[in-house]
């Protein structure tokens, strides 16, 4: 009798998908910067696994640069997904500069600023 579990050509798991749709809810967020301003603001849209709908908007004292506004709205955004006890939560922005910050492991830099 064959036992399958004895053959030498064992099939491998392929990596998943980079199209593969995220797990959890969902935030996307976005901030407005001017260099004349003497605030700036932020917004996320959070759409959570069970279709509910949420919406936030801040206002701050001006920070630094753009930059600085997109990465102070994506910490608000994850507090408030935090303080709406949703624990596993992918987020979007259109900030790929920021992207690239996190991905490598630079964004502490931009806490300077921060308190």
């Amino acid at each position: 009798m064959h036992n399958p579990h004895d053959d030498d050509d064992a099939v491998e798991t392929p990596p998943p998908d980079a199209a593969t749709p995220p797990r959890g809810s969902v935030c996307s967020t976005d901030a407005s910067w001017h260099k004349d301003d003497h605030l700036f603001g932020g917004g996320m849209v959070l759409l959570a696994e069970d279709g509910a709908t949420t919406y936030g908007s801040f206002s701050s004292n001006r920070v630094l640069t753009p930059l600085h506004a997109e990465f102070q709205t994506l910490l608000w955004a994850m507090k408030s997904s935090i303080h709406l006890d949703h624990l596993v939560m992918t987020f979007e922005m259109d900030c790929l500069q920021l992207v690239h910050l996190i991905e490598e492991d630079n964004w502490l830099s931009l806490l300077a600023e921060f308190d």
